[in-house]
């Protein structure tokens, strides 16, 4: 097969879904271990439903630090757990998991080379827990 020097994009498009709202599950939790010695887990989203039903759609993380902590606990609510009172959470806990994430197009620049990088991101405050009157009203993608 011949390849043209000239040929392709100089554009590395990760983006799997059009920016917008999804039903997604956690297909993986991975503990790290983040900057300072710090606990996170990265969280892979599968689409639920439609033609990419079971694509990964998106990566996200809980950071266990202070500032992070008010966000774990919006998406751990999201999923379906009660953070009204305090709670003891293992990643396979989450497998398998459901909830609407707002997802949004981020572009930066790769520094080695300068090329376009096009990635999916979730809002900070893009969780919402699955209910059955938004299910009932049609709103799922």
């Amino acid at each position: 097969m011949r390849i043209e020097a000239c040929d392709g994009t100089d554009v590395d498009d990760f983006v799997v879904v059009e920016d917008g709202e999804y039903r997604m599950r956690v297909g993986e939790v991975r503990p790290v271990e983040a900057a300072g010695g710090r606990a996170a887990w990265m969280l892979r989203m599968e689409l639920v439903g439609g033609d990419l039903a079971g694509r990964t759609a998106v990566l996200d993380w809980l950071n266990f630090t202070d500032r992070g902590l008010r966000r774990v606990r919006m998406v751990l609510a999201a999923l379906g757990f009660d953070v009204t009172t305090s709670i003891d959470v293992e990643p396979e806990e989450l497998m398998g998991r459901e909830a609407m994430v707002r997802i949004a197009t981020q572009e930066s620049r790769r520094e080695s080379d300068g090329r376009l990088l096009r990635r999916s991101r979730v809002a900070y405050d893009g969780w919402e827990a699955i209910c059955s009157e938004r299910e009932g009203a049609g709103l799922l993608v």
